[in-house]
């Protein structure tokens, strides 16, 4: 079993710097450049050019002329692409990352502007072009040249369609400006470009580079004219590439942040945490000061480490149940965030002489509002509309196809009833492990009453109703269960809804799936692997322009990928984004639980801003288990964490976007809980004792939820797993398992996989835990670095 145990990398001073054309505005790590000759009215902003690690960066431009025609890539548009390159003049073509996407045939655009390819026959040659055809009948094209040093024209080891994060195709507006998410990359989501490896004792710098087309082809011949009805060539290409601007990208290190081998102080907690704490570790560890080491686990997994001999600090949302603490415990607030439905919905009508002018010019272009209702989320997360299965079943007749197909939908977000009608969101990506979060969600659905019908069997007012396998499903369970694994086909080309519409790892790879258009979906090839298994191929991703996608993750993790999230109908009845005023109304409107240390955040509060899955984390331990010094330790992170840790900011230390400065109130309550941690270390104390209410049947572990890692079964009436209808095939046991071709994970202690990490290098520690449940004490130190790639 692995687990990860990550560390971030420590922050270098960069100074930001031009690119290809002139910097004309630095405003904070943002930059502004400009083009040259024809594309000398172009400018072209980047909101964050520092500190950067895997995320995605906001690019806007105005100045250019509208694509077209008709919305089409015939003309005028953006090429981006990340390139590495140690020359301060800026790259060269050959060390940018691009033609991943060749193959992709939407939306439709010139044969060549994908690729690589410089040679394009007889009918258009570049008029600069140096590189040249190495003997009749064979294509000039230019050569990837990997940081590593290998030069090559294959460019699948280095990049595949399925990891690059090339944009070939960015659209301008009729007002001449655009805007689009462009990922970054780290050495170790691209090894090839190497970006932040440390080099001489500094983060290896990259490039952004901006390939903007016009309506000249590399002959200087005219699109709309000269017979040539749009542009073919690649932006490679000698004569566009002239036009290419570049901008620098500083990113954090990829390299451990405190000394590898160091004694380390035991964090352990769920993913809401993770963000924050890589960010405050460095600092922490500066200096020589303590290495604090943290795993990822389910909310569960963490109350039991509260309870084992070795409890170092826990980070979790829900407190272990009173009855059930075996010593005193203190808990401590350390961060607001919130559970968010995030979204990446772009503009995709039917097309000319189906919607008006005013519509369709529109196509590609994000739609940053959306309003869902319990109803409509129990919807998504049941398998209810037609298309979210790989056949049409009849128990699901008469139910829309699609998300943007269903009236109730339409009749809330009515700018979808035009600009959605190609869209084919049919579910949400969700992650596989257990979490407290995820069970508020469906205490939040199950308090409304359209929505519990709607679950037991209701049909709602437009004939909608519920997937039979969830019929009756006992409410709340801490995971998302997949009750229908319907398949279809049959021998090598069989294809189960598992496999096409799959789980993530974690939140983190959920979404940074979706803001690249991946569904993590697999469809069969028709050949078989090795041991005469169905092989299956990673299913092409929604292209920049036409992304209709869902998934349920924290704001800090929707704010690193730059995705909108979702207003949520609340108890008062007004829909409500998360942000820092909404989330602190739910903390507002909070009560003490079980726990009096401890708020209830209820899903279900009337006040009217209350954002209603605000999470509100706490740090956790029983001092008298702690040796004096770790006491100490602890102390100093969690006022470290409630201090300048509450700074907002992208460096090293501070509080990354999507979380919310912790009012003062709590802040004291943790300086307060510090102190004690302090003072009570090695103490034997004994435990209180409560009259407090009955647990939960969970025994401790995550509210409603089964054991920590297992899916829930959907339940019938009866509490037992509902079987599925005789049309949909199912295997014994109708429950999900985390997809295998997903980022590692663990039934119980799940650690952290995804491979867009902050850090880039992670630390492993052993977790053993024992059959009933308790956990035994984490294994002494980090035991060895870490780096992953997805290939899909």
């Amino acid at each position: 079993m692995k687990l990860a145990r990550l560390l971030l990398a420590v922050l270098l001073t960069v100074t930001v710097l031009a690119g290809t054309g002139h910097a004309e505005e630095a405003t904070g790590s943002a930059v502004t450049v400009a083009g040259t000759g024809a594309f000398s009215s172009l400018k072209v902003t980047v909101d964050q050019t520092t500190d950067l690690i895997n995320q995605t960066v906001h690019v806007s431009w105005t100045g250019g002329a509208p694509t077209g025609p008709s919305g089409n890539f015939a003309t005028n548009y953006l090429q981006l692409m990340q390139c590495w390159g140690d020359d301060p003049a800026g790259p060269t073509r050959e060390q940018c990352q691009y033609g991943g996407l060749a193959a992709q045939s939407s939306p439709v655009a010139g044969a060549w502007a994908r690729r690589r390819q410089v040679s394009y026959g007889s009918t258009l040659v570049d008029l600069l072009e140096t590189l040249k055809p190495a003997a009749p009948g064979q294509q000039a094209v230019v050569p990837f040249r990997s940081v590593t040093g290998v030069t090559t024209t294959s460019t699948g080891d280095f990049f595949t369609a399925g990891t690059t994060n090339e944009l070939p195709l960015a659209k301008t507006r009729l007002d001449g400006g655009g805007e689009v998410d462009f990922e970054v990359q780290t050495a170790l989501e691209s090894y090839g470009l190497g970006c932040g490896t440390v080099v001489t004792g500094s983060p290896r710098s990259c490039w952004l580079v901006v390939v903007p087309r016009g309506n000249k082809e590399v002959d200087g011949s005219t699109v709309g004219g000269d017979n040539r009805p749009q542009l073919d060539s690649s932006p490679l290409s000698a004569s566009n590439w002239a036009n290419h601007l570049s901008i620098p990208l500083k990113f954090q290190p990829v390299g451990a942040a405190c000394p590898i081998g160091a004694a380390e102080r035991q964090t352990s907690g769920d993913e809401f945490l993770s963000d924050a704490v890589l960010r405050w570790q460095p600092k922490l560890c500066a200096g020589g000061g303590t290495v604090f080491g943290f795993t990822q686990v389910p909310d569960g997994v963490a109350r039991q480490t509260l309870l084992s001999d070795t409890p170092g600090l826990s980070f979790l949302r829900d407190p272990v149940p009173p009855d059930q603490a075996t010593k005193p415990l203190v808990y401590a607030p350390i961060t607001l965030s919130g559970l968010s439905i995030a979204f990446i919905t772009e503009r995709q009508s039917a097309g000319e002489g189906v919607v008006p002018p005013e519509v369709w010019h529109r196509d590609g272009e994000q739609i940053t509002g959306l309003n869902l209702t319990p109803r409509l989320v129990a919807k998504l997360l049941t398998q209810s509309y037609v298309l979210s299965l790989p056949v049409r079943q009849d128990y699901l007749k008469g139910n829309p196809d699609s998300l943007t197909a269903d009236p109730e939908f339409i009749g809330l977000n009515p700018e979808f009833k035009d600009s959605g009608r190609l869209m084919s969101t049919v579910d949400a990506l969700v992650p596989t492990v257990d979490m407290d979060a995820t069970a508020a969600l469906w205490r939040w659905i199950a308090a409304d009453k359209d929505a519990a019908d709607f679950l037991n069997g209701v049909p709602d007012p437009n004939g909608m109703k519920v997937n039979p396998g969830y019929k009756g499903l006992k409410l709340p369970v801490s995971n998302f269960p997949k009750a229908d694994l319907t398949c279809t086909g049959t021998g090598l080309l069989a294809s189960c809804a598992l496999d096409l519409r799959p789980l993530a790892g974690d939140m983190h790879e959920a979404g940074r799936a979706i803001s690249r258009g991946d569904t993590l979906g697999k469809a069969p090839t028709g050949f078989a692997t090795p041991d005469g298994k169905p092989q299956l191929k990673a299913v092409d991703r929604q292209p920049q322009g036409q992304r209709s996608l869902l998934a349920v993750v924290d704001t800090p993790t929707a704010a690193r990928y730059g995705l909108p999230t979702a207003k949520l109908r609340n108890s008062s009845g007004a829909f409500v984004a998360p942000s820092d005023t909404s989330m602190l109304a739910a903390v507002a409107a909070a009560k003490p639980g079980a726990v009096g240390d401890v708020l209830s955040l209820d899903p279900l509060a009337t006040a009217k801003d209350a954002y209603p899955l605000t999470n509100l984390a706490y740090a956790a331990t029983a001092p008298s288990a702690l040796e004096i010094k770790a006491g100490a330790d602890y102390a100093a992170f969690l006022k470290y964490a409630v201090g300048e840790g509450q700074q907002p900011g992208i460096a090293p230390g501070q509080l990354p976007a999507g979380y919310v400065p912790l009012p003062q109130a709590l802040r004291a309550q943790t300086v307060t809980a510090a102190d004690k941690i302090a003072a009570d270390a090695g103490k034997a104390l004994t435990p209180p004792t409560s009259s407090t209410p009955e647990p939960d049947s969970a025994g401790g572990l995550p509210a409603g939820g089964s054991p920590a890692g297992e899916q829930a079964p959907a339940k019938g009436t009866g509490g037992e797993p509902t079987p599925a209808p005789a049309s949909a095939p199912l295997p014994a046991k109708a429950v999900a398992t985390p997809p295998t071709t997903s980022a590692a994970q663990q039934p119980v202690a799940q650690a952290r996989p995804t491979p867009a990490t902050p850090v880039g290098f992670v630390r492993y520690v052993l977790l053993i835990l024992l059959a009933a449940g308790a956990v035994a004490a984490a294994s002494g130190p980090a035991l060895t670095r870490w780096g992953s790639r997805v290939r899909r």
